[in-house]
C-alpha cells in the first residue's frame, strides 16, 4: 500500500503567523494612506493568495506592487514560532511514517529561512512554493505536482488548511480536505467551504490520522 502523505499550509496552520501578518498589512496601509483593518476583519478577509486579499480589502490595483514590496521588508522585523502543537504533530506523523509536504502560497525565501530558523526543514520531504500568480491557491497545481513527486494517490493524502482558498486547493486536487480552525470566526468561515474534516488544533488532527490514515509500519 502507498504511504499516506499529509501535505500541509505553513502560516497559521503551523507557523503562528497571522499576527505578524496583521501587524505588517496595517503597516503597509498606513504607509499607503488607506484605512486600518480590525483584527477580526483581518482574519476574515485574510487569504494565501494576497491578490485575493487586496480585492476584497478594496486596495486599489495601483498599490499592489508597493504592497508586495513593502510586505517582506516589514515582515523581517518580526520573528513568529510555531503553534505550540506544530513539533509533537510533525514528530508523530513522522515517526509512523507518513510522508509530510509543505505547500505554500508564501515567498520561497521567506519560509526557507523561517524553516531554519524553527528548526523543522528535515520533517518535509517534499516543499511547493507558489512561484508564478497562476499557480497559488486554490489553484490544485502545487498539490498535483507534490503528489506526483511523492507518487501518492489523492485519495490516500489529506491537505491540512486554515483559509477558504486552501481547502477550495484541496478539492481541486480531489484530495480530502482539513480545516484547521484556531478560533470561532475561523471555524465559521472554514465550515461555509464544506471541508472534510474540521479541527481547532493539530493535537485533535494528528489523533484523527493516526486512526485512520495510517503510514507504513515502521
Amino acid at each position: 500500500m502507498d504511504t499516506a502523505g499529509v501535505m500541509f499550509d505553513w502560516d497559521g496552520v503551523l507557523i503562528d503567523s497571522l499576527g505578524s501578518s496583521f501587524n505588517v498589512y496595517n503597516k503597509i496601509f498606513a504607509k499607503l494612506r488607506v484605512r486600518q483593518l480590525t483584527k477580526d476583519e483581518f482574519l476574515e478577509l485574510q487569504s494565501p493568495n494576497w491578490y485575493d486579499f487586496y480585492r476584497r480589502i478594496g486596495l486599489p490595483e495601483r498599490h499592489w506592487k508597493q504592497a508586495d514590496d513593502d510586505w517582506l521588508s516589514f515582515y523581517d522585523e518580526e520573528k513568529p514560532g510555531l503553534h505550540p502543537d506544530a513539533l509533537g504533530c510533525l514528530t508523530t506523523l513522522k515517526k509512523h511514517g507518513f510522508n509530510l509536504a509543505l505547500i505554500s502560497n508564501g515567498s520561497k525565501e521567506r519560509i526557507t529561512q523561517e524553516l531554519v530558523r524553527l528548526k523543522v526543514r528535515s520533517f518535509f520531504d517534499s516543499i511547493e512554493f507558489g512561484v508564478r500568480k497562476e499557480h497559488l491557491k486554490p489553484s490544485p497545481y502545487m498539490l498535483d505536482k507534490t503528489l506526483t513527486l511523492l507518487k501518492i494517490d489523492p485519495a490516500k493524502a489529506v491537505y491540512v488548511g486554515d483559509s477558504p482558498a486552501d481547502i477550495q486547493a484541496a478539492k481541486n486536487a480531489r484530495v480530502p480536505s482539513i480545516a484547521l480552525a484556531r478560533g470561532p470566526i475561523q471555524v465559521q468561515r472554514l465550515r461555509a467551504e464544506r471541508p472534510d474534516h474540521l479541527f481547532t488544533g493539530l493535537d485533535e488532527m494528528t489523533n484523527f490520522l493516526m486512526h485512520n490514515l495510517r503510514g507504513p509500519p515502521c
